[in-house]
């Protein structure tokens, strides 16, 4: 049954994406063996389906993602072809920013490497610090999401915009959207997880008092018009209730990826030279002039006119048709990695949450990742989250990447000099953390091992704890062992597909696989953190119990929180929310009145007060509301 929150006049259904998944309703007691088990068959949900809902493999998603592909490669043809200035913008809040920007960076890499200007750009609500340090409040300033949208998108011709709100729920996203439907250039693509009829139903402040629902159905009925997109297969509830890292950002990463390899696959067959090895590697800048000259001869018949907002029918058929089985195949692929991480080597990744789990257990330790290029960014991204998932310190999980911010391709470039977590480099574990390393850490190595001989040695000779998780290459051994004996690891977690892609028919294999391999440890890493998490008892049943109320969408969440918890009415725990904010016993004449917003200011000061205090929030609300 549907939850109705109702306060200050308010009602909101539920979303899906706030609701509590029954799978993992007693995680918080399980061993990492049942977690494990638990998460996989909440993981499960994004591919079989959650109810009666439509998931990813549904005829109506399928169908969508292969027009998205066909647009995305008609608006790729015409850069190469005719030096167009077409771009794509992938837009969102915390994780699904973070995700944005991983796939920005794999796509203008697939394209340098064949020596075609890359067009793939990104936006995070809150800018590049955000990266690494989670801030919460950007995500309710539309206004800003507007100017962040117009700066990037300056000298475009025609933009796919995708803006990507896992709840359908982000003001900064909604606003965008808004803004994109009334501009001829550009056509809006909606990511999200909920149907648009539960979208978040609360005014934004400062967008008018419209609410997203009312901005997304606006989408709906320009996506009848052949303006726009809306890819909203439904992952069923969080594994932890709201956090849309796990599910949310996995689904993400495969709808992205999905999207544009389809469309990189259709354009091969189109401009078949383009398939060959990274242009870089194989040509002189004299052949990579003539072949662009050759491109420019070609039939132009397949490139969109009139801009990609207005769907060319006899092209989108036929090419959209073509992808669908691409499509399918991909998603297949993207499923078979996903069951990997849980599956192939099930005992040593509970191995690896347990030492997690033990390590965060003792005081002043913590756990830390280190891996090279894109493994090393899913480190960084999944230390990121968990200040606004468990409430956790930003030192308990710390991601290091070797290569540090040149390594990131990042709009902000090098930003080491704004505080030490964001100094994220190999060179700076180096200085900042191994000469304090204990026997109480745990340092998990994700996919192959560091070209830092040195890091490498003086890790085996301390007494921290080494742990490595890292997929298989296809057909063969895993990645291999340089300068750390197996014997060196407290736990190893080897993972590997049952199958690989097919080359028979898409020729986009070489890139696809490492992709797989990024989302396998991206599902691995998360059950490790948040295995470790609920082990410290930062959660209860499946809810978030260090909830910090820093944004709208958290403080409906608190709400909602202690009414499952307590089993109250929600105008109750409304009022117990506003008590232990305001630090006061009974509610004031005036106070439910006050924007929300200012609730929030209050909130993050309190918060900041009593930050040493556990479960400050929890334990007032649940005592105020019963």
């Amino acid at each position: 049954s549907t939850t109705t929150l109702y306060c200050r006049g308010v009602m909101d259904t539920l979303r899906i994406s706030e609701r509590s998944n029954k799978v993992t309703e007693n995680i918080d007691t399980a061993s990492p063996e049942d977690m494990l088990d638990m998460l996989k068959r909440s993981d499960d949900q994004m591919f079989e389906g959650w109810e009666d809902y439509p998931c990813v493999l549904s005829d109506c998603c399928v169908k969508t993602l292969a027009r998205v592909a066909d647009s995305a490669a008609d608006m790729l043809q015409d850069n190469i072809k005719n030096g167009s200035k077409n771009a794509f913008i992938f837009s969102g809040c915390g994780t699904s920013g973070r995700i944005a920007w991983l796939c920005t960076r794999t796509f203008n890499q697939w394209l340098t490497n064949r020596g075609i200007p890359p067009c793939f750009y990104y936006l995070i609500a809150g800018g590049d610090t955000t990266l690494i340090r989670s801030e919460e409040m950007p995500e309710d300033n539309p206004v800003q999401g507007v100017k962040d949208l117009q700066e990037i998108n300056r000298d475009n011709k025609y933009v796919m915009y995708f803006g990507i709100t896992c709840g359908l729920s982000a003001p900064y996203v909604a606003g965008q959207v808004d803004y994109a439907m009334k501009q001829e250039m550009i056509t809006p693509v909606v990511i999200g997880f909920n149907p648009v009829s539960l979208a978040r139903n609360v005014p934004i402040e400062t967008c008018e008092g419209k609410t997203c629902r009312e901005i997304f159905l606006c989408l709906e009925d320009e996506v009848k018009n052949n303006r726009g997109f809306i890819i909203n297969p439904i992952v069923g509830p969080e594994s932890i209730t709201g956090s849309t890292r796990m599910k949310g950002g996995s689904m993400t990463k495969i709808l992205l990826e999905t999207i544009f390899l389809t469309a990189l696959n259709q354009l091969i067959t189109r401009i078949p030279s383009i398939s060959a090895c990274p242009v870089g590697d194989r040509s002189t800048d004299g052949e990579i002039e003539n072949e662009k000259k050759r491109l420019k001869t070609l039939p132009n018949s397949v490139v969109t006119n009139g801009g990609p907002g207005v769907v060319q029918e006899a092209t989108t058929c036929q090419g959209a048709v073509r992808n669908e089985a691409t499509v399918r195949d991909l998603l297949d692929f993207y499923h078979r990695a996903t069951e990997a991480a849980y599956c192939s080597d099930s005992r040593s990744l509970a191995s690896v949450m347990r030492k997690a789990g033990e390590s965060l257990c003792k005081p002043d330790s913590h756990l830390y990742y280190i891996g090279q290029d894109s493994f090393g960014l899913i480190g960084l991204i999944d230390g990121s989250e968990m200040l606004s998932t468990f409430g956790a310190s930003l030192e308990d999980i710390r991601g290091f990447v070797e290569g540090g911010w040149s390594t990131c391709n990042n709009r902000s470039g090098d930003i080491s000099q704004r505080g030490h977590v964001f100094r994220i480099s190999t060179e700076h574990f180096e200085i900042d953390i191994l000469p304090n390393l204990t026997s109480s850490d745990l340092v998990i190595f994700l996919g192959p091992e560091i070209n830092s001989t040195h890091i490498l040695e003086s890790l085996v000779k301390s007494s921290v704890q080494l742990a490595r998780i890292a997929f298989a290459e296809p057909h063969s051994k895993p990645p291999p062992l340089s300068k750390i004996s197996r014997w060196r690891y407290c736990a190893e977690c080897v993972l590997k597909p049952t199958r690989w892609m097919s080359e028979d028919h898409f020729t986009m294999t070489h890139e696809a696989e490492p992709l797989a391999v990024e989302l396998g440890t991206k599902v691995a890493i998360n059950a490790v953190s948040t295995g470790a998490n609920v082990m410290i008892g930062r959660v209860y049943g499946n809810a978030m119990i260090n909830v910090t109320v820093a944004n709208n969408k958290l403080f409906y969440r608190s709400i909602n929180i202690v009414a499952q918890l307590s089993k109250r009415p929600v105008d109750v725990c409304h009022a117990a929310l506003l008590s232990s904010i305001y630090s006061m016993d009974t509610a004031v004449d005036g106070i439910e009145e006050r924007p929300v917003s200012e609730h929030i200011l209050t909130a993050l000061k309190v918060k900041m007060v009593q930050w040493s205090t556990p479960h400050f929030y929890l334990d007032l609300f649940i005592s105020t509301s019963c």
